[in-house]
């Protein structure tokens, strides 16, 4: 596919220009270029809050860089679909390792070292970034600090302020309208993992056994791995029961085939409902929540191979906690 967003600064494509806000602002530490590389309005979403123009986006890449001094970003993978004219949108993967060496966002410092994946959708306006969806997998960064979701939250409600003052999590209310629409291309591979995950929400677990490989290489919130059928089908029940009358949408679907890489995908979705079910969030509470998750795999011959997921358990909790009031 050709490409031609009319870019500036010699980016020769999509792919050369999204490396190059990654090596830029993290590999080379200028968090100075989020100013020339995002557009003047755009918005972060993420579960733990909304984002909105380039000084808010800004300042939370340095508070990230102050806890995490010698954060290293290394890029695993890169998907994109043009969408529209001089516009185009693209699903990322990227492995941070770092040390818990600065204060702030995580507390005084600890000097543990961690690891963690962030997985990103970005829409791209010619050559700014207007639109980013990021998961990021916050429960292993706090496994790796010793702290729970649960407790984290509570913890970071009270030191932001309490209930009426703490940072809000992303919900239905706190969200903006996005401004980019499109729900991504027309693949085959795309609308393979699409349709799959729209029937584990619908109940039909049996269909992970159908699409994935047996030895499937699974990656979950926490740094989890797994291998199998068994440990999907364990981790998408878990987190449907806890929800089990929320609606599951997709909200945007990318597909690649692209030699010599496997066929490749990704899905960002949303279960929004009550928290009515037994499941990942304890008993049920009644609360309304929004769970952000995108999925990204990669297709072998006998299936889905590799499966990286990931929302923000800790987010939920905080969603539940402000809800029940009991923090």
């Amino acid at each position: 596919m050709s490409f031609l967003p009319g870019f500036e600064e010699g980016w020769r494509d999509a792919p050369h220009f999204m490396s190059a806000v990654t090596q830029d602002i993290w590999g080379d530490r200028r968090l100075d270029r989020i100013r020339r590389l995002y557009a003047e309005d755009a918005v972060l979403r993420t579960p733990e809050g909304l984002l909105r123009g380039r000084d808010a986006i800004l300042a939370e890449a340095q508070a990230r860089l102050a806890a995490f001094p010698d954060m290293d970003v290394l890029p695993e993978d890169m998907i994109w679909a043009q969408s529209g004219y001089k516009s185009f949108t693209a699903a990322e993967r990227h492995y941070v390792s770092a040390t818990h060496d600065g204060p702030g966002l995580y507390g005084a410092p600890t000097g543990t070292p961690l690891g963690y994946r962030m997985l990103t959708d970005s829409w791209c306006r010619g050559d700014e970034v207007a639109e980013v969806w990021r998961v990021t997998d916050r429960a292993a960064i706090l496994k790796a600090l010793g702290h729970t979701p649960e407790g984290w939250a509570r913890a970071s409600i009270k030191a932001e302020g309490g209930p009426e003052d703490c940072v809000l999590p992303l919900t239905s209310e706190t969200d903006l309208p996005p401004r980019h629409s499109a729900t991504g291309n027309e693949d085959s591979w795309g609308q393979v993992l699409s349709d799959t995950l729209r029937r584990i929400m619908a109940g039909e677990v049996a269909v992970i056994g159908r699409q994935y490989d047996r030895a499937a290489e699974l990656a979950y919130p926490g740094g989890e791995t797994a291998i199998g059928h068994t440990e999907a089908e364990r981790f998408w029940t878990a987190l449907r029961a806890s929800l089990p009358t929320a609606q599951f949408t997709v909200q945007h679907v990318i597909g690649v085939e692209e030699k010599p890489e496997s066929p490749r995908a990704s899905v960002r979705w949303v279960l929004e409902g009550r928290h009515d079910g037994f499941g990942l969030f304890g008993a049920p509470t009644g609360a309304p929540l929004l769970v952000m998750g995108i999925t990204q795999v990669a297709f072998g011959p006998r299936g889905i191979y590799r499966d990286w997921t990931l929302f923000d358990p800790a987010a939920v909790w905080k969603q539940i906690l402000l809800a029940t009031g009991s923090v």
